[in-house]
C-alpha cells in the first residue's frame, strides 16, 4: 500500500470537521476563547429543553458538529410551557437537568427571571446581532417567527384571498353564514405562548384588534396548537386560519401538492413576530459546551442553519436563499409589511400585569366561558 504524501495528508485534514474545529475563532472573539473550547472537551454533552421540532434542529446540529464534533447535543421537543415546567421539576428533585432552555413563551421567561437561575453569559456575538435580540443579560434570540394568515385556495375565491386582518373581517362578515365555525386560530388564554401572540397584536393595534376579534371571534374555533388548524384548512373544513405559526404553515410546503392548495400571507396591518429565546442555566453540567452552542446559534453560520431548519433568522448578513423559509427573514418581514406593522413579542414586564386585564375581553370575543 502506498503511503499518503505529506501534502495529500494535509489536504485531507483540511477537509475534515476536526480541522474546522481547530480553526481560530472570529477576530472579534476574546483572545482566551480557546480555553472555553478546550474545557468543553472534558464535558459530557449538552441537554437542551426546547420547543422546536427535532427536524428544525437537524441543520443546526449538523453545522455545529462541523465546528465541535466532540460535543453531543440532546434536544427535546416540548411545548413552550413544558420547557419551564420540566426544568422546575428537575430543580425540585435535584436531578440532572437542562444546560440550555429554549422556548417561545415570553411570560414564562418573565416568571423565570427573578428566580436567578439563568447564567448571565455575555456572548462575543452581541455586537453582531440587533440590540432588541438580547432582551435580558444571558437571554438571546434564536429566531423571529411570524404569525401568518393561511387559507384554502380552492374554497375561497381569489378576490377574497386575505392579506390583512381587515380583509378577513370584511370577507367573513359580508357572508357570515358561509364562514361560521370555518375559521381557526390559537386560543387567546390557553398558554403563555398563545397569550403572547395576542399581547403582541393588541399592543400594536389597540382597540382596532379588539374590534376585529369581536367580529370574527364568534365564527372561530380555537386551539392550543397550530396542527389541527392547518390540517382542517387543508381538508377544507376551515377556510381561513389567522395568527397561525409560520413554522406550521410553511412546513406544509415540503409537499408541493399542499402548496397548490394552501395560500398564506403576512398580515400587512399587523404581523406578530415571536422571539424564540434561549439561555444557559446556572445549574448547567456542561457550561462551556453550552456557551459554544449559544455563540454558534447567534453567529452568521448558526443563523443560516436556523433558517435552513425552517425558522426565521434575523441577522442581516444571512443571505442564503435556502435559509429563508417562504422567502422570509426578519428584514424581509419588515420590508414587506413595514416596521410600524410589526409587533415583536419581547420580554416586556408590562405583560405580567397587562395580560389579566385583556383576558376577559378576549374570552368574551371568542365566546369562552
Amino acid at each position: 500500500m502506498k503511503h499518503l504524501s505529506a501534502a495529500c495528508l494535509a489536504a485531507c485534514l483540511a477537509l475534515s470537521p476536526f480541522a474546522a474545529a481547530n480553526a481560530a475563532p472570529p477576530s472579534y472573539y476574546p483572545a482566551d476563547y480557546s480555553s472555553i473550547v478546550e474545557a468543553s472537551k472534558n464535558e459530557t454533552g449538552l441537554t437542551v429543553y426546547s420547543n422546536i421540532a427535532l427536524f428544525n434542529w437537524d441543520p443546526i446540529l449538523a453545522a455545529f458538529k462541523e465546528e465541535y464534533p466532540w460535543i453531543k447535543v440532546e434536544p427535546t421537543d416540548l411545548n413552550a410551557n413544558e420547557v419551564f415546567e420540566r426544568f422546575y421539576a428537575d430543580q425540585g428533585a435535584k436531578t440532572k437537568s437542562a444546560d440550555i432552555l429554549l422556548s417561545a413563551a415570553p411570560l414564562a421567561w418573565l416568571e423565570l427571571l427573578p428566580k436567578d437561575m439563568i447564567e448571565p453569559y455575555k456572548s462575543p456575538e452581541i455586537g453582531h446581532v440587533p440590540d432588541w435580540s438580547v432582551p435580558n443579560p444571558g437571554i438571546y434570540t434564536v429566531s423571529t417567527d411570524p404569525f401568518v394568515i393561511a387559507y384554502n385556495k380552492l374554497m375561497l375565491p381569489q378576490a377574497d384571498w386575505p392579506d390583512s386582518m381587515k380583509k378577513i373581517v370584511d370577507v367573513t362578515t359580508s357572508r357570515p353564514a358561509e364562514f361560521n365555525r370555518r375559521l381557526g386560530t390559537y386560543s387567546p388564554t390557553a398558554s403563555a405562548f398563545t397569550q403572547a401572540i395576542y399581547w403582541g397584536i393588541i399592543s400594536l393595534k389597540g382597540e382596532t384588534a379588539f374590534e376585529w376579534f369581536d367580529k370574527i371571534g364568534p365564527m372561530t374555533d380555537t386551539y392550543r396548537t397550530a396542527g389541527p388548524i392547518v390540517e382542517k384548512i387543508t381538508s377544507g373544513e376551515y377556510v381561513i386560519g389567522y395568527l397561525v405559526s409560520s413554522q406550521a404553515v410553511l412546513g406544509l410546503f415540503k409537499d408541493p401538492n399542499r402548496e397548490k392548495l394552501i395560500g398564506w400571507a403576512l398580515p400587512k396591518d399587523g404581523t406578530v413576530v415571536n422571539m424564540r429565546n434561549m439561555a444557559i442555566t446556572k445549574s448547567a453540567k456542561s457550561p462551556n459546551s453550552a456557551k459554544l452552542l449559544v455563540d454558534f446559534i447567534l453567529s452568521q453560520k448558526g443563523q443560516t442553519a436556523v433558517g435552513k431548519g425552517g425558522l426565521v433568522s434575523y441577522r442581516g448578513d444571512v443571505t442564503d436563499p435556502a435559509a429563508m423559509p417562504g422567502g422570509l427573514s426578519y428584514d424581509r418581514i419588515v420590508s414587506q409589511v413595514g416596521a410600524d406593522n410589526v409587533a415583536r413579542v419581547t420580554l416586556d414586564p408590562a405583560m405580567m400585569s397587562g395580560l389579566p386585564k385583556i383576558a376577559g375581553r378576549l374570552d368574551a370575543a371568542f365566546q369562552k366561558k
